[in-house]
């Protein structure tokens, strides 16, 4: 069976600096994780339409464009360590990523950047990042804007270790499956990483709604800290059992999971890994999730796998 490759969904037409930034990291981390799996690379970039030149009965207007950009891109291919085969399409650069994404050879996992805007016109439209992530069943890799003013990348790194972020429920399995097999792969060290916070605080807005406090809160509280150390460590031990180091790391603090799992990302990890449910954004899946905050706010690369929703 060959070895599937791995996707890289790049802007190579971006004129900015930090444009150029994120189409350098996208290039190392890709690079990088590419030669340590032994696989080669898809170098996809998708024309926008709505910048092409109009005919006016002018066909060699439209041929020039295109011979630009396939001269571009072959020189931006040219940047990268391992085998690269160009792939150049026109339309909206989510739709033919996630096109390539669901064919028959897909490649185990894309790589993308985001420039990280913010507000309502990004709830409303969404980013090329974010319609990936929803909508691909395969791991998706994002290089977040922090991570591209790091001008370096860890995978490359002779000994590495991968932070799993996990709520301990069904919903985490695919992304610890993945890590498993990632991690295997790389012979790389993995901390699993667990937020109580969210746990807590879930008992404390109950306790103010119906305004009144059990009272034995310090006791469901310690329970939960302690059945959350059993599962951390059950999880540790599957990892271990598989033949990777595996350690785990419990954080009790009062700081939110989207805050926490960023900051601990960023103690010298080389990449993290986590789940997202995917559902329409104006539920909130993605935006305002752990997902999204480490993405935007941590300097590591952040692998999310799409996560089945529970019930269905």
């Amino acid at each position: 069976m060959p070895q599937r490759t791995i996707l890289v969904a790049d802007d190579i037409e971006t004129r900015t600096e930090s444009g150029k930034r994120r189409s350098q990291a996208i290039c190392a981390a890709a690079s990088s994780l590419a030669e340590r799996l032994r696989t080669g690379i898809d170098l996809l970039y998708v024309e926008d339409i709505k910048s092409s030149p109009p005919p006016q009965f002018d066909a060699s207007r439209i041929r020039a464009w295109h011979s630009r950009h396939e001269t571009h891109l072959a020189e931006v291919g040219r940047g990268y360590p391992v085998p690269v085969h160009l792939v150049l399409k026109s339309g909206s650069p989510a739709e033919q990523i996630l096109k390539a994404l669901r064919a028959k050879a897909a490649p185990e996992l894309v790589v993308v950047g985001t420039q990280g805007r913010k507000g309502l016109k990004r709830l409303l439209i969404g980013s090329v990042a974010e319609e990936v992530i929803r909508h691909s069943k395969r791991p998706v890799l994002v290089v977040g804007p922090a991570a591209q003013e790091q001008g370096e990348t860890r995978i490359g790194q002779k000994q590495i270790k991968i932070l799993v972020a996990t709520d301990l429920s069904k919903n985490s399995r695919a992304a610890e499956q993945y890590a498993l097999s990632l991690a295997r792969r790389l012979g790389a060290g993995v901390v699993l990483f667990h937020c109580l916070w969210d746990g807590y605080r879930s008992i404390f807005d109950q306790s103010m709604i119906s305004g009144m406090v059990p009272f034995n809160l310090d006791e469901i509280l310690a329970e939960i800290r302690k059945d959350s150390l059993n599962s951390l460590k059950q999880k540790s031990l599957y990892f271990q059992n598989h033949g990777v180091p595996c350690d785990y790391k419990l954080e009790d603090k009062a700081v939110l999971s989207s805050c926490a799992v960023y900051q601990e990302g960023d103690r010298g990890y080389a990449l993290v890994v986590m789940g997202t449910h995917g559902r329409n954004a104006l539920l909130n899946a993605f935006f305002g999730s752990t997902a999204r905050e480490t993405i935007l706010n941590g300097s590591t690369p952040v692998i999310t796998v799409h996560s089945p929703i529970e019930g269905r």
